[in-house]
């Protein structure tokens, strides 16, 4: 196995970030799909499993106690964390370009780079919107009210984002000014 030395920040950030947005999202979605049709299936069973004391303990008692409990605590959980993920990574973009240092004659790269991240994130934007429309996880997608504002204005943010990194990243800021180098 190979050590990586001097790895430094990709340009290819904001299409990774776009990426893992739209991945996260459907997983978290179908994860939720899929525990509430599990939870909805054991809940209308009514098949006793044993006594217990007086009582009688069926497949849908012990699953509202223990799947019912845990799905609305999970599904609240999910919302937040896309959200969180989605905005936290796109606000380490700009970190990372801040921290790295390039050579302006990089700008032009960075630029063609830039304007295939924006006709992307159009595309991926668009899936996205459809994907809510989608019998089947639309209305658990829809849910997702933090994440879905920032996929569906996904343009605008990778936008930002890139015209900030670029600021960042081509500025030639000094990070230590009594080095005078940057702190890489």
């Amino acid at each position: 196995m190979k050590k990586i030395i001097n790895k430094k920040a990709s340009i290819l950030d904001l299409f990774l970030w776009m990426a893992i947005g739209i991945v996260t999202i459907i997983f978290f979605a179908g994860w939720i799909y899929g525990f509430n049709k599990i939870t909805t299936t054991f809940s209308g069973m009514d098949k006793v499993i044993f006594k217990d004391s007086d009582d009688y303990q069926t497949i849908s008692n012990i699953s509202d106690v223990t799947f019912g409990k845990i799905e609305n605590v999970q599904k609240d959980s999910l919302h937040i964390l896309a959200f969180v993920m989605l905005f936290f990574m796109g606000i380490s973009i700009p970190i990372t370009y801040f921290i790295q240092k390039a050579h302006p004659i990089f700008f032009l790269a960075y630029l063609f780079i830039l304007i295939g991240a924006f006709i992307s994130s159009v595309y991926i934007s668009n899936q996205y919107e459809l994907l809510m429309s989608n019998d089947v996880l639309g209305a658990t997608i829809s849910e997702f009210t933090g994440a879905s504002f920032i996929m569906l204005n996904l343009p605008i943010w990778v936008s930002i984002l890139g015209i900030l990194g670029a600021i960042l990243l081509f500025a030639g800021i000094l990070r230590d000014a009594g080095a005078g180098d940057s702190m890489i």
